[in-house]
């Protein structure tokens, strides 16, 4: 059996940081089986936010912070990407 997709630690630094942390989560969700199941993925990212990530993911509300859609969405408007990334 193959080795699931590792995902590092999500610092909050940047655009691209934010891309690697969301597509990293969805490709290990899919490893698991679990692609569909956003409360999975959403426990699974909690222990990955690290330093500024940490703070801002703390002071989203509960309901943000358990159901990855919304996680994902909230990541998304903080980290957005430069305004000229037509990729």
């Amino acid at each position: 059996m193959s080795s699931p997709p590792h995902v590092e630690r999500f610092k909050g630094t940047n655009w691209e940081d934010c891309h690697e942390f969301i597509v990293a989560i969805r490709a290990r969700a899919l490893w698991e089986g679990k692609l569909r199941d956003s409360a999975w993925k959403a426990d699974f990212a909690a222990p990955l936010f690290w330093n500024k990530a940490l703070l801002w993911q703390s002071r989203l509300p509960e309901d943000v912070q358990a159901d990855w859609s919304k996680l994902e969405i909230a990541l998304l408007a903080r980290w957005p990407p430069p305004e000229d990334d037509d990729e």
